[in-house]
């Protein structure tokens, strides 16, 4: 991972083989109804459609997340065109949940704001671990 950085924006690579497979761009919230001192904002993932299926959007999620853990923020906001079924259905498996925040978008589809909650995520992680120690065979992806 590669970042870029300036004031109220970062920028995350993802290089393979010298060759660039992902993007993230992250930063403060654009919505004025967004708390910018507890929310940050994906403003854009993207992965090159050769590279889908082998992790990167994931293992950009979770800088992403890192990142925003070490900012102290604990709620994130993201919008995605509501007939992009792969992006949503990505944020879904990453655990985001729509607000009911909509804007208008091309193709009379709008955009939908979606949110991830870092606290609900590190509940949900704990209980994952919790239930690995009693012999559970929940499944993880360390990376």
């Amino acid at each position: 991972m590669r970042a870029l950085q300036a004031e109220n924006r970062t920028v995350l690579c993802a290089v393979r083989e010298g060759e660039l497979v992902g993007i993230l761009s992250m930063g403060d919230p654009v919505d004025v109804d967004v708390d910018a001192t507890t929310a940050g904002q994906l403003h854009q993932i993207h992965v090159r459609p050769g590279s889908w299926g082998q992790g990167i959007g994931s293992q950009l999620h979770a800088a992403f997340v890192r990142f925003l853990r070490e900012a102290s923020l604990t709620t994130e906001v993201v919008e995605a065109w509501e007939s992009n079924t792969r992006a949503h259905a990505f944020y879904v498996r990453h655990g985001w949940t729509p607000d009911g925040h909509q804007r208008p978008g091309p193709a009379d589809a709008n955009y939908v704001r979606l949110r991830l909650d870092l606290d609900l995520v590190g509940r949900r992680r704990l209980r994952q671990h919790q239930g690995e120690d009693r012999g559970s065979h929940n499944s993880h992806v360390h990376q």
